[in-house]
């Protein structure tokens, strides 16, 4: 059987570096690519126990790098994508908008342009509930696939776009 390679953005990350784990541990006979740029939000030494797996691969990069991603893409031909980097945290948004347009908007368009090169089964983008504004108090209420989108933050606003 032919070896499935599934490249995660935002691997180092939070939520990323969990799935990246996760997916390493429990499914061995898939590569799993962590693609990470290493900023603010990046850590690698969560994955100390499994950077000597033979089903992980580390690529340091940034997916608004369009030359590189591109690259990487024909190179390994990936069979699927988790897409979590992104710039992140409302407050840095506010007081540096441009870099989450580049990285959560141009950063994802260039994933999807690579993605279209190679023969991907799926292309999963994790998103934030920020895209959707503020809920109410009462704690009956909760957001669902209808709810319209109404970021009020340019952090909220690069993830709907």
């Amino acid at each position: 059987m032919e070896r499935k390679k599934i490249l995660v953005t935002g691997g180092a990350g939070f939520i990323g570096g969990n799935f990246v784990q996760y997916m390493v541990d429990k499914y061995p006979r898939y590569d799993i690519y962590n693609l990470d740029l290493l900023t603010y939000a990046g850590d690698l030494t969560k994955h100390k126990h499994i950077e000597t797996r033979e089903n992980y691969y580390f690529v340091k990069a940034d997916i608004a790098d369009r030359e590189t991603i591109m690259a990487l893409f024909e190179k390994e031909k990936f069979d699927y994508v988790v897409h979590f980097a992104a710039e992140s945290h409302v407050d840095r948004s506010i007081t540096d908008p441009g870099v989450f347009v580049q990285t959560n908007v141009v950063g994802t368009q260039v994933l999807l342009e690579a993605s279209r090169t190679v023969d991907l089964t799926k292309f999963v983008h994790v998103s934030t509930d920020e895209v959707y504004g503020e809920l109410d108090f009462d704690p009956t209420t909760f957001f669902t696939e209808e709810t319209p989108l109404q970021p009020n933050s340019p952090y909220s606003a690069s993830k709907a776009s």
